[in-house]
């Protein structure tokens, strides 16, 4: 029986992570039936109950020394580390004989800078010890403007056993700086989670619109340490496509974090309480946390999603839900010329401080195929490669 041993993310806390936890799980038991999955977590106890039903077993991530969790999620956050700084304690490799590599951005530059060299540290060692090491689900780069880093990704990825991509824009960069002999493509984990949850094709619409917004304060950073300054700007743009579509407004947080740098809620609450001096009846805030599965009872009720987050982008897609993505990396570009077979509806995160624009990407993306869009989600869900993962490993 193989065991298999989840590693990389910081939390379910983040619905992506979880989609990504709930559908790599359901892939590995489809191609190893019999397998034993771990997944190693920095809060077990929550993350327990976010992965309720999800057939895996949860397990304290070791780390070196009395480090307090707090403490690690900051430093392999966007604020900056160490690059040197081991945090991982090695000694869980031996218990297991895969190692997969969770997280879709986990190989690419934070908004500091910051590379996964303690991650990529462990993958090593792994593979030393004649383990398997797998990159799954992932977008990975760009690394051209760090060219030492590159070197050292370009090494770490030649060995790594299987590299999983989760659209084409990181084949495409891989192949580019010599790495696609350990290369496939499967879907972002995400849509094969609840899979049935979907807004049906026929199902029609109400007389007023209602628009999905997901911003979070983590792509802010991308672009501004002024968080303040870009609330007001999308408070005005949220103000103007109220009074422009006559729609309400639903906000969606994807991510619940201790931490109110990344934290989306309260990031949204405050653009909720401006917004609703003016519309108090317009705009609402999903209120109870409700994980990646519950929140597609939300996401059903809109008509249109616009999405920092790009997991919820792909929830949203997921559900059968027109998604515009606010995009701050490379890895919306891919995924939705994944959806849409062009990226007509990918704009900049700073393009939504610019009223105008947004709007006239709604009305651009109203005007979209929908019975097209989602037979291409259709089709996507259907894609399966679990004979090819298993040649690799």
């Amino acid at each position: 029986m193989k065991r298999i041993l989840l590693y990389g993310i910081l939390g379910v806390y983040n619905y992506g992570c979880e989609a990504i936890v709930r559908g790599t799980v359901d892939n590995l038991k489809k191609a190893f039936p019999k397998a034993s999955i771990t997944y190693a977590s920095i809060n077990v106890e929550e993350d327990k109950k976010r992965l309720k039903g999800c057939d895996v077993e949860i397990i304290e991530r070791p780390v070196k020394g009395a480090i307090k969790r707090r403490i690690i999620r900051k430093l392999v956050s966007y604020i900056g580390i160490d690059y040197k700084v081991y945090y991982d304690s090695f000694k869980i490799i031996d218990d297991y004989d895969i190692i997969v590599s969770i997280g879709g951005d986990m190989y690419t530059l934070s908004a500091k800078g910051v590379y996964p060299y303690s991650l990529m540290k462990l993958g090593d060692i792994a593979i030393k010890k004649g383990k398997k090491y797998i990159i799954w689900g992932a977008s990975i780069g760009p690394f051209d403007s760090y060219p030492k880093i590159l070197k050292k990704i370009q090494k770490h990825l030649r060995n790594v056993s299987l590299i999983i991509s989760r659209e084409h824009e990181t084949i495409n960069y891989l192949k580019s700086i010599g790495i696609h002999e350990n290369v496939i493509f499967l879907p972002d984990p995400a849509f094969y989670v609840a899979t049935a949850n979907e807004k049906l094709i026929t199902e029609t619409r109400t007389k007023k619109n209602t628009i999905g917004i997901n911003l979070s304060p983590l792509s802010t950073f991308y672009f501004t340490d002024d968080l303040q300054k870009m609330i007001a700007q999308q408070v005005d743009t949220i103000l103007k496509i109220i009074r422009t579509f006559n729609c309400d407004i639903v906000l969606l947080p994807h991510v619940i974090s201790e931490d109110i740098n990344d934290d989306d809620y309260r990031y949204l609450l405050k653009i909720k309480d401006m917004v609703s001096r003016i519309y108090p009846q317009n705009i609402r805030i999903v209120e109870d946390d409700p994980g990646f599965i519950g929140i597609k009872e939300e996401l059903k009720k809109c008509d249109i999603v616009i999405a920092a987050r790009m997991h919820c982008a792909v929830n949203a897609v997921a559900t059968k839900i027109p998604a515009i993505f606010l995009s701050y990396s490379r890895k919306s570009f891919g995924m939705a010329n994944l959806i849409y077979k062009n990226n007509d509806y990918v704009v900049g995160l700073e393009t939504f401080s610019d009223a105008n624009s947004i709007i006239d990407k709604i009305k651009e993306i109203s005007k979209l195929e929908i019975s097209n869009f989602q037979s291409n989600v259709d089709q996507l869900k259907k894609i399966e490669q679990i004979d090819k993962v298993k040649e690799y490993i």
